[in-house]
């Protein structure tokens, strides 16, 4: 899964003792906050998959962590790619003008 892997990543996590930061009133996101390096990071779990929720989750995102300078939308967003019996192929896309 992409959430746990990221979440690997951080250096140290904020929300241990809970979530300290809080929500935008109707956010039912899924948030781990931290740092990667100097970066504060905002990781969130959706709850189901499709481009509907992503774009959802997004925008749910936006309202409860108001000052976000980037944001990577990753994941297959429930797509299978099928290529005949036996052959079924996962992965992820990130598109982007830059990397930090």
């Amino acid at each position: 899964m992409v959430y746990d892997a990221v979440a690997l990543l951080f250096d140290e996590f904020w929300d241990k003792e809970g979530d300290t930061f809080g929500r935008a009133v109707g956010d039912f996101n899924n948030y781990t906050t931290g740092l990667i390096g100097k970066h504060n990071i905002a990781l969130a779990l959706l709850s189901y998959m499709g481009k509907a929720n992503a774009a959802a989750a997004a925008t749910n995102m936006r309202s409860s962590y108001g000052a976000l300078r980037l944001v990577i939308l990753e994941g297959i967003c429930g797509g299978l790619p099928y290529n005949g019996p036996g052959e079924m192929f996962l992965g992820g896309v990130v598109i982007s003008k830059s990397i930090i």
